[in-house]
């Protein structure tokens, strides 16, 4: 597996760390230079936007042929750590295997310790190759703005089979609990029930229609409350780069990829933070994270969003969109 690895073309990665960060600045000055449109002659607006504009255009056309042979390595990684892991799960198999084996009496102590041993020492092997892959992939994902990027034009790989068993490394995940949110901060959702069935959307943006807890309407029916469709718009510059559909409740935003709004950058936590959407607006809640949650240069706990509102994780700017 090492000499596989090491195989694994690692020399344009550096060129487009180098251009990424050209880019955020440029990136940065762009959006700088729209707040102090009003305060210089247009003449000099347009000169120095044209410059920044350009400069960012020729930084994407040297990005490009660097970009497809990064992606034609990672191909490769993405092979290569698929091996792994199935290696990594053969050896936990194997474990568990002999583990139940001594419990049924096959194995007398001193062959067991042994054989456990070897086990042990083969399955720490591949979970430290595993982790060496994971450590290269890390390093593709700097280059790129996000893992989508990084994977575009790559082959969608084959589900598991329903019989297949679990990864050692996510049979032994456990996510961290969620922060509590107070029930009067943010009220709970819940779909309206009509013949025992809760109504639920047949696609992120559709409407919801939730029930109002109230007292019932003249007519002895709950009265119904539609929850507008939300969505986030991840930036760059004040382009949008991707958006994702918010749906009703609460929705997690980190680096994790089990997260319903995946972000997956090293400035970005594992569980970053989540929204909560109901009939009474959409709240963001920072779920501890390193870098926190950023509203208008202050860093946030708990904040209820409007239309248009901008917040950063890290180095990520996302607008809400109601």
């Amino acid at each position: 597996m090492r000499e596989e690895l090491s195989r694994i073309d690692l020399t344009p990665l550096s060129e487009l760390v180098r251009i990424k960060r050209e880019e955020e600045v440029l990136a940065e000055r762009l959006v700088k230079i729209e707040d102090r449109a009003g305060k210089v002659s247009r003449a000099v607006y347009d000169r120095v936007k044209r410059d920044y504009e350009t400069r960012k255009a020729a930084l994407e056309q040297e990005s490009r042929p660097l970009k497809e042979k990064a992606r034609g390595e990672y191909r490769r990684l993405k092979a290569l750590r698929a091996q792994v892991a199935q290696a990594v799960d053969a050896a936990a198999l194997d474990k568990e295997e002999l583990e139940l084996r001594k419990d049924l009496g096959e194995f007398p102590d001193k062959d067991y310790e042994e054989r456990l041993a070897a086990c042990e020492a083969r399955l720490a092997g591949e979970k430290k190759d595993l982790d060496d892959v994971d450590q290269t992939k890390a390093k593709f994902l700097e280059a790129f703005r996000s893992e989508e990027e990084l994977e575009a034009g790559s082959p969608v790989p084959a589900p598991a089979p329903p019989s297949a068993r679990p990864s050692a490394a996510s049979a032994t995940f456990v996510p961290p609990p969620p922060v509590a949110i107070a029930a009067e901060a943010i009220p709970s959702v819940s779909a309206t029930v009509i013949g025992g069935s809760a109504l639920v959307p047949e696609s992120p943006d559709a409407t919801v229609i939730q029930q109002e807890r109230a007292a019932k309407s003249t007519t002895g029916r709950e009265p119904t409350r539609a929850i507008p469709r939300a969505r986030l718009a991840l930036l760059d510059g004040e382009a949008v780069a991707r958006e994702f559909a918010v749906k009703p409740g609460v929705s997690t935003i980190g680096r994790l990829a089990q997260s319903d709004i995946h972000l997956p950058t090293p400035d970005v936590s594992r569980r970053h933070a989540q929204l909560v959407l109901s009939e009474e607006g959409c709240f963001i809640v920072d779920l501890g994270s390193e870098n926190g949650v950023v509203i208008g240069g202050a860093r946030v706990q708990k904040h209820k969003l409007a239309d248009g509102d901008v917040f950063v994780l890290g180095k990520q700017r996302l607008r809400f969109l109601a």
